[in-house]
């Protein structure tokens, strides 16, 4: 799997690649549950096998919900407008499901390339359909969360990717409320990590996980 290490001084981004990443033969029997705040749907890609879709929502951010149902393996790479891969959302084997923001920088997505060998949904909804952190949440894989509280001190703990032969990637950074503009980065870690890390204010929180994660947030100041 690859991400975006983004440069914070206006730097040009490079992609990191992960070592030893490697996909599972052992999916999980059923797609986990993600959960949203609900919201119109603004786009509805459904497909089976190996497909190329246009993102037709414009250049605002939007967050992707990913489902999988195939058996084998799933791969969605978000493209630029010269179809060159911007990122990689998904890497995996098996049913899955997570959801990942797009379009929150300066790295437009104009399309996505998915590889499945089964059924496969992806929904495009508003920034707003995140789900509100109230206090502490945990999730299965990548997610965005909206935080809507003061100053804060929050807990990060990523449990790792025990398929990997590194014990998978964890990346999180907030963006604008909104979804329009990048904020921090919280952590970039590979293998099982916990921390703790300030949160200034009112946000979106999109961690990128390759395993299970949690984060518990307490105020500055009762």
């Amino acid at each position: 799997m690859k991400w975006f290490q983004r440069g914070r001084s206006g730097r040009r981004a490079d992609v990191v690649p992960l070592a030893g990443v490697s996909k599972s033969g052992n999916g999980p029997a059923q797609v986990p549950q993600v959960l949203t705040a609900g919201g119109p749907v603004l786009q509805r890609i459904v497909g089976d096998g190996d497909q190329v879709a246009r993102i037709t929502t414009g250049a605002g951010p939007v967050i992707l919900d990913i489902t999988h149902r195939g058996a084998g393996h799933f791969v969605v790479d978000a493209l630029d407008g010269g179809l060159h891969s911007q990122s990689q959302l998904v890497y995996t084997d098996g049913p899955f499901a997570c959801r990942s923001l797009i379009n929150a920088d300066d790295r437009p997505v104009r399309a996505l390339r998915v590889q499945g060998d089964g059924p496969w949904l992806i929904e495009a909804t508003a920034p707003s359909s995140a789900m509100l952190l109230e206090g502490s949440a945990r999730r299965a894989a990548s997610d965005v969360l909206r935080y809507a509280g003061g100053p804060g001190i929050a807990s990060l703990r990523y449990e790792g990717d025990p398929r990997s032969e590194d014990g998978g990637y964890f990346l999180v950074d907030v963006f604008e409320p909104s979804g329009d503009g990048f904020l921090d980065e919280l952590a970039n870690h590979v293998g099982p990590w916990r921390g703790e890390v300030p949160l200034s204010g009112p946000c979106l929180v999109h961690a990128r996980s390759d395993g299970p994660w949690s984060i518990s947030v307490r105020a500055l100041t009762p």
